[in-house]
């Protein structure tokens, strides 16, 4: 390749065989940072979460990849998940159909790439072949649009609950607070909402605690 030149703005905690690995190829320039949101900030408002499979999983069953997910969401243009090790490896008691409804839901609602890769080296090189093709696309209204502020995020989020309409979400979030609140909050709580009817309520506490009750 000539003329090669990719700037990526790297989280102070990426260290190790990675960044080694990013470190030799060709027209890199790294800036360690304390990145709010992601671990690696590519061209054009890509960011890159590198997670291992099993913080992947424990993500899923304490209910914070929405969360996270959502803040990526709120800050960057396209939102890339790169997940390292087995995703299904028995842990935690997790079933196998836990884990596809969630990438479904990241991919299919919330737009969000998740790529495997077998360990620190596959990253580091998938990293950098992103960054690379996020150079060829430097028109950022090619991408899907994303919403403007962390509200809007939120939003998003709550609205792909089942039976959940835009308007109902700002109503939730109005009323209980954040996103977590929401995921937290019994059948009970949710139908006292304006719009949440007890059996849409009963329909969304089933779908957030999938998996943490021997199902």
């Amino acid at each position: 390749m000539e003329n090669v030149h990719l700037p990526i703005r790297v989280d102070n905690r990426e260290q190790g065989k990675i960044i080694q690995r990013i470190e030799r190829l060709e027209g890199v320039e790294l800036e360690f940072t304390d990145l709010d949101v992601g671990d690696y900030e590519l061209p054009n408002g890509v960011v890159v979460e590198r997670k291992s499979a099993t913080d992947m999983v424990l993500s899923v069953v304490d209910q914070t990849l929405w969360e996270n997910a959502a803040k990526l969401k709120a800050n960057h243009d396209q939102v890339v998940y790169i997940v390292e090790g087995d995703l299904y490896e028995p842990r935690f008691h997790q079933q196998a159909l836990d884990i596809h409804r969630a990438l479904a839901h990241l991919t299919i609602a919330l737009g969000v790439s998740v790529l495997p890769s077998p360990d620190a080296d596959n990253s580091g090189m998938l990293i950098y072949l992103l960054g690379l093709n996020a150079q060829l696309e430097p028109d950022a209204t090619a991408r899907p649009t994303r919403p403007d502020k962390r509200r809007a995020a939120a939003e998003f989020i709550v609205s792909g609950l089942p039976g959940v309409e835009p308007d109902q979400a700002r109503e939730m979030l109005r009323q209980l607070g954040s996103v977590r609140d929401i995921v937290n909050a019994n059948a009970d709580t949710l139908a006292g909402i304006e719009g949440i009817d007890e059996e849409r309520a009963q329909r969304i506490e089933s779908v957030v605690t999938y998996g943490s009750r021997n199902h």
